[in-house]
């Protein structure tokens, strides 16, 4: 009984019980145990909605007060909503309470919720953080005490506040680093160095931290499209940075180098060939076309976040260099600095550059509304007198082109001139040696 119901289950299991249509008389079609010998072409349609869990800032914006919260502080800074937010979020996981019942422990025992603070320091200490993220974390705790009248007035001490370990032993590229991080870079992070390291442009700049704005092509009023051909028809090219953009929440301009500017516009014009049409409000930095299903909660959206942004340029420096993506605008200042030493150029030109407001002299000249064009003429002219700290490849370059020409001359000496010029250089060598003796 036992074999004849196990061959029962093998005939049920190779489909053998029903007559067979062989419509396949030349196994186009192959068919291994188990399945049918007739091809049908089976569609599967998606029947089920998968239903998303709830992500921890969505569970806490459900807190009206963490809401109104929120919105307060994104009002002034949306990038220090979602900061303090996350802290606030990781800290009452920490001490297992809910911002709910900090904030009534603050209202009931301001005492307490002091105690419980320096507790916190002390912990995070102990656990090895960094002194300013841990003096961030506090900053977000109280900005949400604040909300609810609730002030620390005791005065709390961070060990060490001012210090950055984590920076300590960072510094700004050399010259031939910096050759070699462009020539490993692709279009894209190539444009978005340029613009960093070569303008001084902050990555928010370029894509803000969801993706809604960002650096346009009418922010480049010297860039002329003309024949399928993207051009600067003005060198140094200018680079607008609107109030939107700006961390400091001002309207600034800056300048873009030589090299600098044929890497934005080597990548501007591969998206021109690759049949982009670019308006004045094209992103200058765009997503790739071919990953447009793949941006999650971005997708639909004209700019690439900072995140993303700043992934890009780090990939590119991994693993030869453990910087972060803003060493390039340390660069982009300090060689400012030194060229603000060599006379090039004048003080106040370089904080406005980097995007600062500057001293109170700063409020009534280079941080009015509407500069004059004598003063952008000038600041231009500085720009470009200090273009050759910015541009240390091309520097490079014209090394190679006079050692070249060297070279090239010395190949074309005839035998005779040969014989006279190494007679010249023993007697300047027996010279020297006279000399030391």
């Amino acid at each position: 009984m036992a074999i004849a119901e196990s061959a029962d289950s093998i005939k049920k299991r190779v489909n053998t019980t029903n007559p067979l249509v062989l419509t396949d008389e030349d196994c186009i079609v192959q068919s291994d145990v188990g399945k049918k010998l007739t091809y049908k072409k089976t569609i599967y349609t998606k029947t089920q909605t998968i239903r998303k869990k709830p992500t921890k800032k969505a569970k806490l914006l459900a807190i009206p007060d963490v809401k109104r919260w929120y919105d307060n502080v994104a009002r002034g800074s949306p990038v220090s909503a979602e900061i303090n937010l996350r802290r606030l979020s990781k800290f009452c996981e920490d001490n297992k309470i809910t911002p709910t019942q900090l904030a009534e422990l603050g209202i009931a025992d301001v005492r307490k919720v002091t105690d419980l603070l320096q507790d916190q320091i002390s912990w995070m200490e102990s656990q090895g953080k960094a002194p300013q993220y841990i003096k961030g974390t506090i900053t977000a705790i109280k900005s949400w005490l604040h909300h609810f009248d609730v002030f620390i007035k005791r005065r709390i001490k961070i060990t060490d506040v001012d210090s950055t370990p984590t920076l300590a032993n960072e510094r700004v590229p050399e010259g031939y680093e910096l050759a070699e991080l462009f020539s490993r870079a692709n279009l894209r992070a190539g444009a978005v160095m340029s613009l960093i390291g070569k303008a001084g442009l902050r990555p928010e700049v370029l894509g803000n931290h969801n993706a809604t704005d960002g650096l346009m092509i009418k922010d480049l009023p010297d860039l002329e499209i003309k024949h399928g051909m993207a051009t600067f028809s003005n060198k140094p090219s200018k680079v607008l940075v609107r109030k939107t953009l700006s961390k400091a929440r001002h309207e600034y301009f800056t300048f873009l180098t030589d090299l600098g500017g044929k890497s934005l516009l080597a990548y501007l014009n591969e998206r021109i060939v690759s049949g982009e049409m670019l308006t004045p409000e094209s992103p200058v930095i765009a997503p790739f076309a071919k990953y447009e299903r793949f941006r999650g909660e971005n997708k639909g959206k004209r700019f690439v976040e900072t995140l993303t942004i700043r992934r890009e340029v780090q990939k590119i420096m991994r693993p030869r260099f453990l910087w972060r993506p803003y060493v390039l605008r340390a660069y982009f200042d300090t060689q400012l600095l030194i060229a603000e030493s060599r006379g090039k150029i004048a003080h106040d030109f370089r904080v406005f550059f980097m995007g600062h407001k500057g001293s109170m002299e700063a409020k009534y000249t280079t941080n009015k509304g509407i500069l004059p064009d004598l003063l952008i003429n000038e600041m231009r002219n500085a720009f470009s007198r200090s273009e050759e700290f910015l541009d240390l490849e091309k520097v490079n370059d014209q090394q190679l082109k006079k050692q070249k020409e060297t070279t090239e001359k010395l190949g074309n000496l005839t035998q005779e001139e040969l014989e006279l010029l190494q007679k010249l250089l023993a007697k300047i060598d027996n010279s020297k040696t006279s000399m030391t003796n």
